[in-house]
C-alpha cells in the first residue's frame, strides 16, 4: 500500500506516479478508489456529471485515504478553478489552452495574490454509449483527419514524447492518459510522472459485461 508521504512525493517531485480517473458522480466510489492505493485520483468535471457539491463530497472521501485529488474542469473560469481549490483539490488540469494569454489566465486564476472546442470523452458520454460506440470520435466531424488512437498510435506517441520533453525542460509535470497502442507501463517507460490505470465507469462497465458473458441464457449468442 503507497503511504501518505509516497503519495505526497508523487504529486510534487518527479517519481512516476499512477492514477484513478473518476467520472462517476459518487463519493463512495471515490473512498474506494483511494483506499485501492493509487499515488493521485483525478476527479472528472469536464465530462463527467460531478456537480459542486458531489465533488466536495468525493474530496472528503480521498481524505480519508490522504489521497491527491486533482480536478479535471471544463474551462479555466476563475470562478470554477477558485471553486475546485477551494473545496480540497491539490490541482486543476484544464484543457483547451492554446495561447501565451490563456495559460496566464490560468494561472492568474490558480495563484494567490500578489501574483473550447469539444472534447471526446466517449468512455464517458451518454453520447457515445459510454463506450458502446466505437466509431463515435472518428464519425462526429465525417472526416478522417482526426486522429485515431489504434491506427495511429506512432503518431500520436510521437506527440506525446515531445510533450514530456518540453515538461521536462521547464521541470514540469507530464500526465498521460493510456490509449489502445500505449498502455500506462509504456507512458511511464516514456517518461511520463503520471498516468491513468484505471477508470470507474470502464471497470464497472467491463465487470457487468464479464457477469453476463459468464451466465448465458439459452440460444443467447453473445452478440
Amino acid at each position: 500500500m503507497t503511504t501518505p508521504h509516497d503519495k505526497l512525493l508523487a504529486l510534487t517531485g518527479r517519481v512516476p506516479s499512477r492514477c484513478f480517473w473518476l467520472d462517476l458522480p459518487s463519493p463512495m466510489a471515490a473512498e474506494i478508489a483511494g483506499r485501492a492505493g493509487a499515488e493521485l485520483c483525478v476527479i472528472d468535471t469536464e465530462h463527467g456529471q460531478i456537480g459542486p457539491e458531489t465533488l466536495t463530497g468525493m474530496l472528503r472521501a480521498l481524505d480519508l485515504s490522504k489521497t491527491p485529488a486533482l480536478v479535471r474542469l471544463g474551462d479555466a473560469g476563475a470562478g470554477r478553478v477558485k471553486h475546485a481549490l477551494d473545496a480540497g483539490a491539490a490541482g486543476v488540469l484544464i484543457p483547451y489552452i492554446e495561447t501565451v494569454d490563456e495559460a496566464r489566465a490560468a494561472v492568474r486564476a490558480f495563484c494567490a495574490p500578489p501574483l473550447g472546442q469539444r472534447g471526446m470523452a466517449t468512455g464517458v458520454s451518454r453520447a457515445g454509449g459510454f463506450g458502446a460506440d466505437k466509431d463515435y470520435a472518428r464519425s462526429w466531424n465525417d472526416t478522417d483527419q482526426n486522429l485515431d488512437p489504434a491506427r495511429d498510435s506512432d503518431e500520436i506517441l510521437a506527440a506525446c514524447r515531445g510533450m514530456i520533453a518540453a515538461a521536462d525542460d521547464k521541470a514540469k509535470l507530464a500526465g498521460a492518459f493510456p490509449w489502445p497502442g500505449a498502455g500506462p507501463d509504456r507512458l511511464i517507460a516514456e517518461g511520463a510522472d503520471l498516468v491513468a490505470v484505471g477508470s470507474d465507469v470502464r471497470a464497472l462497465g467491463q465487470s457487468f459485461a464479464a457477469a453476463l458473458a459468464a451466465c448465458p441464457l439459452a440460444g443467447d449468442s453473445g452478440g
